[in-house]
């Protein structure tokens, strides 16, 4: 047997051998059917970033250096805040979530309206998002 063929059969003997688990889909993107909101859960949080507001947005902090009043974070515990942010979760090819579903995600429950965005989290704390409004609860 040449040295080729070994290596060959060694490998796949050793490939047949291992198990290898299942990898977990470790984040997930929606948009909802106004293309106005975009959502990313990843690592035990959401970001949503809602792209165009008309309502009013607080004072921008003097800690944040960079854009302001636009995107949405959220942990798996606690309260949800405003984020400073230099990049979107924006993604015209992400899936819809359209009106009247809800995904759950990594804890996360979110329920898309005509209204807005409502997502919460194991605390049952969250938002709703609208181009109108922003409300935490």
């Amino acid at each position: 047997m040449n040295r080729k063929n070994f290596l060959s059969i060694l490998t796949t003997t050793v490939f047949s051998f291992i198990s290898f688990p299942a990898i977990a889909q470790a984040e997930t993107q929606f948009q909802t059917p106004s293309r106005n909101i975009h959502c990313l859960i990843a690592d035990q949080s959401i970001r949503c970033d809602v792209l165009q507001i008309t309502g009013r947005i607080p004072p921008q902090p003097k800690d944040c250096q960079l854009d302001w009043g636009h995107v949405f974070n959220l942990n798996a515990r606690g309260s949800g805040y405003r984020g400073c942010y230099g990049d979107t979760v924006a993604d015209a090819n992400s899936p819809v979530l359209q009106y009247g579903k809800t995904l759950r995600y990594q804890g996360f429950v979110c329920t898309s309206r005509r209204t807005g965005l409502t997502c919460v989290n194991r605390d049952n704390r969250g938002w709703e998002l609208s181009r109108e409004r922003q409300r935490f609860f």
